[in-house]
């Protein structure tokens, strides 16, 4: 694996366990990846490096934590 495969596997990775740690399930995590690829035309790949921003609520996260906590 090259330098760059391996780093953009390792941004993957940290980015997917955050999710995970904001209570996302692997399930949303893996449908909203395949939307992402579903929408990357061929033409459009590149060699260049990725840059993902996303804006996440996690009010229901928070939600549930908090109602667990209170438990």
């Amino acid at each position: 694996m090259e330098q760059s495969e391996f780093t953009a596997t390792q941004a993957i990775n940290e980015t997917c366990y955050g999710l995970i740690k904001q209570g996302y399930s692997l399930r949303d995590i893996y449908s909203g990846l395949g939307n992402v690829m579903a929408g990357i035309e061929p033409k459009h790949l590149t060699n260049q490096t990725l840059v993902i921003d996303l804006d996440i609520d996690t009010s229901k996260v928070v939600g549930k934590l908090r109602h667990a906590m209170d438990d």
